[in-house]
């Protein structure tokens, strides 16, 4: 929770922070300013912002500011939807957003009084034993009415149809900038390379990659890289060394490729080299 207030008015500055921040405004004015963007808090207003920095500036205000965890936000949308994964598009709308604000949707309307209702409740509990708080489950509630704010598609049918199609049929992008990354092992690669290529942003990538792969991205990379030369070294071609193949497996050095290669299979790849010759000659 960021807090609950009724302010003066002030300026007031937010330092980032991971996730989303969601502003619920009473009475009063507050103008929130993020980046580029210029928002303004009215009363009966619903704003969900990215948590980078912001500066506010309020009238007279009263209002209620809490925070949104992006991964369990994410988490929530999925099982509404029934999903065995998280959408890509989801993803990158909660990390790239520019922020929400709810329109006069009549759908729209009925959650955001929910989602206030909700939050009276939870003012409420305010000093109850922590075994009721658990067995309300308030916060899932919260969470689950701003993921239908969040997500059109759990509040639209034909959307949702359309989207669960999507992702029967097969393939996603994330699995398609997998192929491309084993294909390229042996070239340089780079954030700034999977950002071009995906069209994530690297915080979309680093987020997708540790969700799905348990893992940053260069990680996985690195493990890719490892498992091709491991093959390689198993199965070495004439005139193959261990400077060949860990050249062709991406690495630019070869004491670096040894190190990482010993570390991940407790062998040294030039030993692996002979014992894969020796057997093949015997």
């Amino acid at each position: 929770m960021l807090g609950a207030w009724i302010l003066p008015p002030a300026h007031l500055v937010v330092a980032e922070q991971f996730g989303l921040s969601v502003f619920l405004g009473y009475d009063g004015e507050q103008d929130i300013h993020q980046a580029s963007r210029h928002w303004l808090c009215r009363p009966n207003t619903c704003l969900i912002l990215p948590g980078r920095p912001l500066s506010i500036e309020s009238s007279l205000f009263s209002g209620l500011a809490f925070h949104l965890d992006s991964h369990r936000i994410l988490q929530t949308a999925t099982g509404m939807a029934g999903l065995s994964q998280t959408p890509d598009p989801w993803v990158k709308s909660v990390h790239e957003t520019p922020g929400w604000e709810p329109s006069n949707e009549p759908a729209l309307a009925t959650l955001q009084a929910m989602l206030r209702q909700a939050m009276v409740m939870a003012e409420q509990q305010v000093g109850s034993s922590q075994s009721v708080v658990d067995r309300l489950q308030l916060d899932d509630l919260i969470y689950r009415l701003l993921a239908a704010m969040i997500f059109p598609e759990l509040r639209e049918e034909t959307s949702f149809e359309r989207l669960t199609q999507r992702i029967e049929a097969g393939r996603d992008s994330f699995d398609e900038l997998l192929d491309f990354i084993k294909a390229n092992l042996g070239e340089p690669l780079n954030l700034t390379q999977l950002e071009l290529h995906s069209h994530y942003s690297r915080r979309a990538l680093q987020y997708t990659f540790r969700e799905r792969l348990g893992c940053t991205p260069l990680q996985w990379i690195r493990n890719q890289r490892l498992d091709a030369a491991r093959l390689k070294l198993q199965n070495p071609a004439p005139g193959q060394s261990v400077a060949s193949i860990s050249a062709a497996c991406g690495y630019r050095t070869q004491s670096l490729f040894s190190v990482d290669f010993q570390q991940r299979f407790h062998i040294r790849p030039s030993q692996l080299l002979r014992e894969a010759r020796s057997s093949r000659s015997s």
